[in-house]
């Protein structure tokens, strides 16, 4: 059987091949119950190999019987091994159904008599799903919080291998919350260097794609929780966003906010480089990615006025056609370019607004300024 070819070097060492084409001639059911306990055997040492601490916490989490070192694990009947390897992340709930099934396969051939006998089908479909799901499988290579402290802790910016990745992908709950948890208090804390704590934001902005979505929210909870009563500040909205936590923080915490970055555009207006350093904090926090849609025009109607600026022509601009903020444009530029919006539309209602109809006036230059946004908002923009 070719299936057999892709059982791990491990279990092919243990002469399990051998004994199991010699049963499958006369005893195919001696065959499959083979086969399966040497897959049920596998998943409890991929269990101890993922960590104690996660297998007890998810036994906490699930009921399940308790685990306190390793010898409970290898002491667990088949059908809550089956669960624990389920709930810690070894098997995809499709695989979990499947092992389920030849489980149930095999305790009807535990028992066979006259009413039941093994089937071509019932040897096939155990040996199919067991090495495919089991036995073809290494053990996951989890992620430890002192991995990510390394990499973030080096000189230079942090660069996350891709095995890193995937195995971070594989890692349970428990752990990415662990993991995500020592980022987010490396990057508030203010008595670490520098380039470590933006490495620790860089991480959290890369690891967050493969984060589950019930971490994700616990990760809101916990920044949630630091403010108290107070209002979210840059800091926790960069930490959010990076996170990728920000859109679960309560509504009004994230209109408040993003009010607050409105009002600090309104008293930036005239001032270039406070234009600039409001646009580099709106940037940094995701843009227009998490604006509340009310809040949306209002922004957006003064991010294209700091955008397209104001005539030049005179005094130390002399030969410039339009002064504006050099700071602000290309953040600007990228946050519309970027934006998970359509606002495409939006910008074109602008060009009627009272505000900006009356700076853009008979002006070419700053007309084709506005004129460029609309083109970076357009979902055919040719540069996409």
């Amino acid at each position: 059987m070719n299936i057999l070819e892709q059982i791990r070097p491990k279990w092919k060492q243990s002469r399990l091949i051998g004994r199991v084409m010699e049963l499958l001639r006369v005893d195919p059911s001696s065959a499959c119950q083979k086969v399966l306990n040497a897959a049920f055997q596998d998943l409890k040492e991929k269990v101890i190999v993922m960590g104690v601490d996660i297998a007890k916490a998810t036994a906490v989490e699930w009921k399940l019987p308790s685990i306190e070192r390793e010898e409970d694990i290898l002491e667990y009947n088949v059908s809550k091994t089956i669960e624990l390897a389920y709930r810690i992340g070894l098997l995809t709930r499709p695989e979990y159904r499947r092992i389920k099934i030849c489980y149930e396969i095999r305790r009807n051939l535990e028992h066979e008599d006259d009413e039941y006998e093994a089937t071509p089908e019932d040897c096939l479909y155990i040996f199919n799903a067991t090495i495919e799901i089991i036995l073809s499988k290494d053990p996951a290579s989890l992620l430890k919080v002192t991995d990510i402290k390394e990499l973030v802790e080096q000189s230079g910016n942090v660069h996350i291998p891709s095995d890193y990745l995937e195995d971070y992908e594989r890692t349970p709950a428990l752990r990415q919350k662990e993991i995500m948890l020592y980022l987010v208090s490396t990057a508030r804390n203010q008595n670490v260097p520098d380039i470590v704590r933006e490495n620790s934001f860089e991480a959290l902005k890369l690891l967050s794609k493969k984060t589950f979505d019930v971490v994700t929210m616990e990760i809101a909870k916990e920044l949630e929780k630091s403010l108290g009563r107070s209002p979210i500040d840059f800091t926790i909205a960069k930490l959010g966003y990076a996170s990728k936590s920000l859109p679960y923080f309560k509504t009004a915490k994230t209109k408040d906010f993003f009010q607050a970055i409105l009002d600090k555009i309104d008293e930036a207006k005239g001032n270039y480089g406070g234009e600039g350093q409001i646009a580099k904090k709106l940037e940094a926090v995701g843009g227009l990615s998490f604006c509340p849609p009310d809040l949306l025009h209002p922004i957006l109607k003064r991010l294209v006025l700091i955008y397209i600026g104001e005539p030049g022509g005179y005094g130390m601009g002399a030969n410039r056609e339009v002064f504006f903020s050099n700071l602000a444009a290309p953040i600007i530029e990228r946050i519309i370019k970027h934006s998970p919006y359509d606002v495409s539309g939006v910008l074109e209602n602008l060009e009627n607004d009272k505000a900006v109809a009356y700076a853009i006036g008979r002006r070419d230059a700053i007309r084709r300024r506005f004129k460029v946004l609309i083109q970076l908002a357009s979902p055919y923009d040719s540069e996409e």
